[in-house]
């Protein structure tokens, strides 16, 4: 069976973000850095979450697909048209 797909060895690469404007470096960073911190286990889910909203950031949109990856090795995605 061949994939079409290959997850990184790393889901933090997933998770990252990257900022559209330099004025959002500082959020960029914060965000980046709450991914890792959560995936390490140093910080808990509601925070983490918080922080993604504190951002503007669905949490649950942008999680999701990263756990449908790692646990169930499928991938879904919204296409906005």
């Amino acid at each position: 069976m061949s994939k079409i797909l290959v997850p990184p060895t790393d889901y933090r690469d997933l998770l990252m973000v990257s900022a559209a404007d330099t004025r959002d470096i500082d959020g960029m960073i914060i965000i980046n850095q709450a991914s890792a911190n959560w995936l390490t286990g140093k910080m808990d889910t509601g925070t983490y979450f918080d922080v993604l909203d504190h951002f503007g950031i669905d949490p649950y949109a942008h999680v999701n697909p990263v756990e449908q990856l790692a646990y169930e090795q499928t991938f879904t995605v919204e296409l906005f048209l």
